[in-house]
């Protein structure tokens, strides 16, 4: 039962936080490479809760901003790959709290260990060249 909770709250969790990002100090958002001079690969990872077409829609928007930033009008998609991933929670415990059910019942809470536990993930990547045609 413990176990359900944590992975319920993780997922609770992790549902309210599919918004576009770059990944700067954790596992999710986007991330982006140069392979040559018009040539990048762009990369957007979630959690497995976020769907497969918000996270390919997040990777395109990237993909849209690399282009525009770039100078370029246009992008062609080389190839395309969607992969399941494991990420490293970066957070130690998680907290639940109760109220009671009655009025004369005291509130509690519960405290869930995550530390080292991997959360499923979701990865798309593309790989793309820049064109002004």
């Amino acid at each position: 039962l413990k176990k359900c909770n944590i992975l319920f709250c993780i997922f609770l969790l992790s549902a309210c936080s599919a918004k576009y990002h770059a990944a700067e100090d954790g596992p999710s958002g986007y991330r982006d490479a140069q392979v040559s001079n018009d040539v990048y690969y762009v990369e957007y990872t979630e959690s497995a809760s976020t769907d497969w077409k918000t996270i390919h829609r997040f990777a395109l928007k990237r993909c849209v901003e690399l282009a525009k930033n770039r100078g370029y009008q246009i992008f062609d998609v080389l190839s395309k790959d969607e992969k399941k991933v494991y990420l490293e929670s970066a957070v130690d415990q998680i907290i639940v709290a109760n109220m009671g059910n009655l009025a004369s019942d005291p509130p509690t809470a519960t405290v869930y260990s995550t530390a080292g536990k991997r959360v499923e993930g979701r990865r798309v990547t593309y790989q793309i060249k820049l064109l002004n045609e």
